[in-house]
C-alpha cells in the first residue's frame, strides 16, 4: 500500500513539473513570420510571440484589413479610391477627405517645400505618362489583382512591366503632363479636413503610402499587444522592440550591386526605427538601350538621371523615410547631402563611380550606423 501511494505521488509530481515545462515552454518568445501582397509589391511581418498568443491567422488577418483599407483611401489603380474621387473633384472645390488623408498629404506638402518642389505628390500625370501609374483605361476599370496572390513564385515587378511605354513620349506631351504639375496648387484644411485642386492635378501618393502604410501595420501588431516585431512593405521597413532572447533586429542595406559572396552591402541596427530606401535599379525600363527610372523629376518632366543609385534613410517614422528617400533620388548626392546635413537626416547615398563601380558617401547623422 506504501509502494501505491508513493507511485502516485511521484506520478502526481511527474503530470505537475510536464504541466509546469509546458507553461514555461508556451510562455517563451519564439519567432513568428507572415508575408502577402499589397500595394503592387510584398509584404513580410516577424514578430515574437508565445505559444499562447493568437494565431498567425488571425494576426494576418487584421494586417489585411488594414492595408486593405490604405488601399481603398490612397490608391490610384482603384478608380473608386477615396484619392482618385478626390483627383476627379471638380477643380477650386474643397473635397471633404478622412482625417489619414488629409494628414498624409499635408506631409507631403511639408517635404515638397524643404526640397524646392523636388519632392512632389501631384507629379502623377508624370508618372502615369511614363508608365509607372495606372494608364487611362485602368481608371476605369476594376483594380488589377496581381496574379501573385495565388502564386507566390510571381515577381511583383515583371507584374508591372504591362504598363511601361514602348517609346519616349514626346515634347509636347511631357510639357502637357508638366502644366499639370505643382504642389503649390494642393490646398490642404487641416481644420475642415478638406483638399482642394487649383488646377488639374493629379495626385499619386506611392512615394509616401508604402511607408504609411507600414506604420499602420506597425499600430496594428502594438494594438494587439504585440511589442516586438519588424515589418516590411516593398523595402520599406519598421522595427520595434528586439528577436526572441533579446536579440537586436539587423536589417541589410542592399543596394545596387551585392557583395561578391551575395551579401547586403551595410548591415545596420536601427533600435526602434525605420529603414526606407529607394534606387534607380528598383523600378525601370529600356527603351533602344537607354534606361528610365521611376524617379521622375517634377521640374524636368522626365526620369531623373544623375549619378545617384540608391540612398536609404533612417528615421523615426516609415512614411517620412519613404518619401525623404524618393526626394533625396531626385535631388541627387551632392544636393541631398546638404540637405541631410542641414536638416539633421541620417541618410546614406550610394552612387556611381567614374570605373563603373559604385561609392558610398554618408550624412553626419548617419555616420553611427556605420559602425554597427
Amino acid at each position: 500500500m506504501l509502494l501505491t501511494r508513493s507511485y502516485k505521488r511521484s506520478l502526481l509530481l511527474g503530470v505537475v513539473l510536464l504541466i509546469a515545462a509546458f507553461y514555461v515552454m508556451g510562455t517563451r518568445p519564439r519567432l513568428k513570420h507572415f508575408q502577402g501582397y499589397t500595394m503592387g509589391t510584398t509584404y513580410s511581418i516577424s514578430y515574437a510571440a508565445t505559444l499562447f498568443s493568437d494565431p498567425v491567422k488571425a494576426v494576418q488577418a487584421d494586417v489585411d484589413r488594414e492595408l486593405e483599407a490604405i488601399n481603398d483611401k490612397m490608391s490610384t489603380y482603384r478608380p473608386d479610391s477615396e484619392l482618385m474621387q478626390f483627383n476627379r473633384a471638380p477643380i477650386g472645390k474643397p473635397f471633404k477627405a478622412s482625417d489619414e488623408l488629409v494628414d498624409l498629404v499635408q506631409r507631403s506638402l511639408y517635404f515638397s517645400r524643404i526640397s524646392d518642389g523636388a519632392y512632389d505628390v501631384t507629379v502623377g500625370p508624370l508618372v502615369n505618362l511614363w508608365g509607372f501609374g495606372p494608364t487611362e483605361k485602368d481608371s476605369k476599370q476594376p483594380e488589377k489583382k496581381m496574379p501573385a496572390d495565388q502564386d507566390a513564385n510571381v515577381d511583383p515587378v515583371v507584374w508591372m512591366l504591362a504598363n511601361y511605354p514602348t517609346e519616349v513620349p514626346d515634347e509636347e506631351t511631357i510639357n502637357a503632363a508638366l502644366d499639370r504639375v505643382g504642389y503649390q496648387y494642393l490646398k490642404v484644411d487641416t481644420d475642415r479636413d478638406t483638399m482642394t485642386r487649383e488646377k488639374d492635378l493629379f495626385v499619386d501618393l506611392s512615394s509616401i503610402a508604402k511607408g504609411y502604410g507600414v506604420d499602420k501595420v506597425g499600430q496594428t501588431l502594438k494594438n494587439r499587444g504585440i511589442n516586438n516585431y519588424m515589418v516590411e512593405i516593398g523595402g520599406e521597413v519598421l522595427v520595434r522592440g528586439h528577436k526572441p532572447g533579446g536579440e537586436d533586429w539587423r536589417l541589410g542595406i542592399r543596394g545596387p550591386a551585392m557583395t561578391a559572396g551575395g551579401m547586403p552591402r551595410l548591415v545596420v541596427t536601427i533600435g526602434n526605427r525605420a529603414l526606407a530606401t529607394s534606387g534607380d535599379y528598383l523600378n525601370y525600363f529600356e527603351i533602344n538601350g537607354q534606361k528610365f527610372s521611376h524617379m521622375i523629376n517634377p521640374h524636368t518632366g522626365r526620369p531623373e538621371v544623375s549619378r545617384l543609385a540608391e540612398v536609404a534613410v533612417i528615421v523615426d517614422s516609415a512614411a517620412t523615410g519613404d518619401a525623404l528617400a524618393t526626394m533625396f533620388m531626385v535631388l541627387g548626392d551632392k544636393k541631398g547631402l546638404e540637405l541631410a546635413n542641414r536638416e539633421g537626416i541620417a541618410a546614406y547615398f550610394t552612387y556611381h563611380s567614374k570605373d563603373g563601380g559604385f561609392e558610398s558617401v554618408s550624412s553626419e547623422a548617419f555616420k553611427p550606423y556605420l559602425h554597427d
